[in-house]
């Protein structure tokens, strides 16, 4: 199999109202199919959730971002509160 790594990115509301960055990085071969990965695995949290879990709702839609893996480099960093 061939592919490449995507991240995807937003900002969502916590079930508390916090703002969030959400990152979610997936190997795919292609954009659909990494936002397809992405749309199922939340589908199942929604489903197994006894919450509303607002940060893994179908929207807003991520922006998705096509990591090549053609020299090293910084795939993602980020600092949490």
């Amino acid at each position: 199999m061939s592919g490449s790594i995507f991240m995807l990115s937003r900002n969502v509301d916590g079930d508390n109202g916090e703002k969030l960055m959400q990152n979610v990085a997936v190997y795919a071969t292609t954009q659909e199919e990494a936002q397809a990965i992405v749309a199922d695995q939340f589908a199942r949290l929604r489903r197994v959730s006894r919450s509303a879990e607002r940060a893994y709702q179908t929207t807003p839609d991520f922006h998705v971002e096509k990591i090549a893996l053609d020299q090293p480099k910084l795939i993602t960093a980020g600092i949490t509160t």
